[in-house]
């Protein structure tokens, strides 16, 4: 376990927001411009720069406004890199490291913070679990294109070692799904049924952007 994570159940800022779905292992670039985020990120830095990803909830555009709505599975995730812009704003990327149930929190900071207790993934991986892995990589990450040299260097990884649940959820997090997809996933404690799940969705056709 991250030395960090031993000190769960605990608040943590969150950051919710549409369509994006953060997940353990993976790595998610962040450019920060609302206020209350860029005083998030500030604290942060200046903390153990944890921050919980959540997805944002449906909701209009005043309540988005003062309390945007969560969903309560989100991704406890540590600033590993922070580059600092005009006019406050800043360009983060975030590494998850656990997924974990929320609950609301009250407090003075402008921006949403939240009890976390993380969830734990089952490992039950059979011994059929690398081949479905990568064919789950083939169809999340086609070949070709800016993205040609990043799928070789991941086959090559794939090849030579273990193959961790932090590649499946780089997949997840990369794979061309709906986000309320993408949340099924992370809910999912199971390995072995998100990748199950996972290629279930990407057998269906799609395009990639």
């Amino acid at each position: 376990m991250h030395p960090l994570l031993t000190t769960f159940p605990r608040a943590v800022p969150v950051f919710p927001l549409a369509e994006v779905v953060l997940f353990p292992g993976a790595l998610l670039p962040l450019h920060i411009f609302e206020r209350r985020y860029q005083a998030m990120v500030k604290d942060v830095l200046e903390g153990d720069k944890l921050i919980a990803m959540a997805l944002l909830q449906e909701c209009t555009k005043s309540e988005y406004e003062e309390r945007p709505p969560f969903h309560e599975t989100v991704c406890v995730g540590q600033v590993i890199h922070h580059e600092t812009l005009p006019k406050g704003r800043s360009n983060i990327a975030l590494l998850g490291l656990s997924a974990g149930l929320a609950k609301p929190v009250d407090g003075p900071e402008p921006y949403r913070t939240a009890r976390v207790d993380l969830l734990a993934d089952r490992f039950d991986a059979d011994a059929a679990f690398e081949d479905k892995l990568r064919r789950a990589f083939a169809e999340a990450v086609p070949g070709g294109g800016d993205v040609e040299g990043l799928r070789e260097q991941l086959l090559e990884f794939l090849a030579a070692e273990d193959v961790p649940a932090a590649l499946l959820n780089t997949c997840a997090l990369t794979a061309p799904l709906e986000a309320a997809e993408k949340l099924e996933l992370l809910e999912t404690r199971s390995v072995a049924r998100r990748l199950d799940r996972l290629l279930e969705l990407l057998a269906r056709p799609w395009r990639w952007n």
